[in-house]
């Protein structure tokens, strides 16, 4: 899904309606009666039929899709839109399932306390823990840069940075020179 900037200008300009035309824009308020509603009798889907070819032709007369919106926003085949849906709406069958909640596990008060108290307690350790493990980090790191060990780690990995370093130049150099 494309989300645009709020800017007018980013929406009036070509880019936007790249993604959007009148086309499109028409197609999904079409099929939109199709994909909610299981739509049976004939004389409904010509109606449905009939409305969307005058929305087609109005939408012909717009420049582009903000045109189309602003312009069929206001215009009475918007309000013929919304009366054709809510005519869908009660005499078709609806395609969409309802959403249904499922319903929640009864625990007792006992339980609940129980659960929060535990919850309480897990918060509590991690609170505490967070100091001390930053703690145990830096004495650690402290720990290896003050010994012969962790002194030539830090040597081997700096030495190994500069060799990385003087690769890359020295890779970037023969390129040059055989171009």
């Amino acid at each position: 899904m494309w989300i645009f900037p709020q800017n007018p200008d980013f929406r009036r300009s070509r880019r936007y309606n790249i993604y959007m035309d009148i086309n499109s824009a028409i197609k999904g308020r079409k099929d939109a009666f199709f994909a909610a509603y299981d739509i049976t009798d004939q004389n409904v889907i010509k109606e449905i039929d009939e409305l969307f070819s005058h929305i087609e032709e109005f939408g012909k007369t717009c420049s582009d899709y903000t045109d189309f919106e602003t312009k069929f926003a206001t215009s009475p085949l918007n309000q013929e839109y919304i009366n054709m849906f809510t005519k869908v709406a009660t005499s078709s069958t609806s395609k969409m399932q309802p959403i249904v909640d499922e319903p929640k596990e009864e625990i007792s008060e006992e339980e609940r306390l129980r659960k929060e108290a535990a919850d309480d307690a897990r918060f509590a350790v991690k609170e505490a823990m967070s100091p001390l493990r930053h703690q145990a980090y830096e004495a650690r790191t402290q720990a290896l840069r003050s010994t012969k060990v962790g002194n030539a780690l830090f040597n081997l990995k700096n030495n190994f940075e500069n060799a990385n370093h003087l690769r890359k130049v020295i890779t970037k150099k023969d390129d040059e020179e055989t171009k």
